[in-house]
């Protein structure tokens, strides 16, 4: 069930690639909640495979967020936070990638903090 919806996530983003605008709204964060837990519980479960996949969901989910909040002036700090959860899935992806468990775990629980230190700033109730 956890790949299918996975493999959906992946579909849908792959969709929306080609349609504009990109609306970064509940179930995307959603979407993206659901995606870093699976990444957080397939690191701990050392599955290279399926966190890599998480890992590049959630690289390539931050570009995408990076770049809607670009244009737009009022959110500039969005902006950082989604450059630097990027950067933090990728390093989890790299050290995935180079069966290094302990840190992709430790990049994996910088991510989290991430995204929590950005809703604190933008989610709004």
């Amino acid at each position: 069930m956890r790949r299918l919806f996975l493999f959906a996530a992946q579909l849908a983003l792959a969709g929306s690639a080609l349609c504009a605008p990109f609306d970064v709204d509940g179930d995307l964060m959603r979407g993206i909640d659901d995606t870093a837990k699976s990444l957080d519980a397939t690191v701990a479960k050392m599955d290279a495979k399926a966190a890599a996949a998480d890992a590049r969901a959630l690289v390539d989910t931050f570009a995408r967020i990076e770049s809607h909040y670009a244009e737009t002036p009022e959110t500039a700090d969005a902006v950082g936070f989604a450059h630097h959860t990027q950067e933090l899935a990728a390093q989890a992806l790299k050290a995935i990638e180079a069966n290094d468990f302990d840190a992709a775990g430790d990049a994996v629980a910088q991510l989290t903090r991430s995204c929590k230190s950005c809703h604190e700033v933008y989610k709004k109730d």
